[in-house]
């Protein structure tokens, strides 16, 4: 680890690029899946008599929303990390 005068060093910077990154691409996707909710419901009202719209519906947002929105928490939680090593509170 370099020493605090020295500053992070390009590693430390690439890896919270990396993470940023990899947040990004993950908010995108549980964007995707919101617009794809949005539709089912959308075709719902269009067709009430669809039950197995309606079933799925009532399942919202889902396994793969709830793992997408744990993997962006967490990734949340390593950049704080990271950031708290590259820029440490004075003492």
């Amino acid at each position: 680890m370099s020493d605090a005068l020295d500053g992070p060093t390009d590693e430390q910077f690439q890896l919270v690029d990396r993470l940023l990154d990899e947040l990004m691409i993950k908010h995108f996707e549980m964007a995707q899946m919101c617009g794809e909710y949005r539709e089912l419901i959308e075709g719902i009202q269009e067709r009430p008599w669809d039950h197995d719209r309606k079933r799925l519906a009532g399942n919202l947002p889902g396994a793969r929303y709830h793992v997408a929105s744990t993997f962006a928490r967490e990734q949340g939680l390593k950049i704080e990390a990271e950031l708290k090593k590259m820029f440490p509170r004075p003492d």
